[in-house]
């Protein structure tokens, strides 16, 4: 079991935030690696990620599902990624915390199963690797946001029993 766990501060209010990191187009083009990123449902999302990791660099089908929506607060997701010889399972959430200066701090923690190839790596060359593109990725979504780019809110909650389908458990 791999943890990952972070925050990132930004200027705009969380209010102004949400539509960015609810907007599948918008995540798209800020996610790192991301060849392609398709709304199936106002809670599912299919992707196609590329991650290199040293000298291993796999192509994973993702397959992800919204679990917890609290507007303009939490957002929750679970995934399960597959490429050859790699895949995951993870569970992600992302919390928007106002700050008294009118930003935002974005709490971010991941917990990821990993198997394959890319685990050989070992998990210090995997954190490293992941610490790296959450910086770019927020890095790349603060360069949207200051274009003034429009974003739309297009993420629901799953009703209850749309992960019963995924094999995700993971344990907190």
């Amino acid at each position: 079991m791999l943890e990952f766990t972070g925050e990132n501060e930004m200027e705009q209010s969380r209010e102004e935030l949400w539509p960015y990191f609810t907007d599948p187009d918008i995540l798209a083009e800020a996610a790192p690696g991301c060849k392609e990123m398709i709304l199936e449902s106002p809670h599912e999302i299919t992707a196609v990620l590329a991650v290199g990791v040293g000298s291993v660099k796999p192509e994973f089908e993702v397959d992800a599902v919204v679990t917890n929506i609290e507007y303009p607060e939490v957002l929750e997701l679970t995934a399960v990624g597959q490429a050859p010889r790699n895949e995951f399972e993870m569970t992600a959430t992302m919390e928007l915390v106002e700050q008294e200066d009118g930003g935002t701090v974005v709490d971010w923690e991941a917990k990821a199963d990993v198997s394959g190839t890319i685990v050989s790596l070992g998990s210090r060359a995997l954190k490293s690797v992941t610490n790296r593109l959450v910086k770019k990725y927020f890095s790349d979504m603060q360069a949207i946001i200051e274009e003034g780019r429009e974003a739309e809110s297009k993420l629901e909650e799953a009703p209850a029993d749309a992960t019963e389908n995924m094999d995700v458990e993971i344990e907190s």
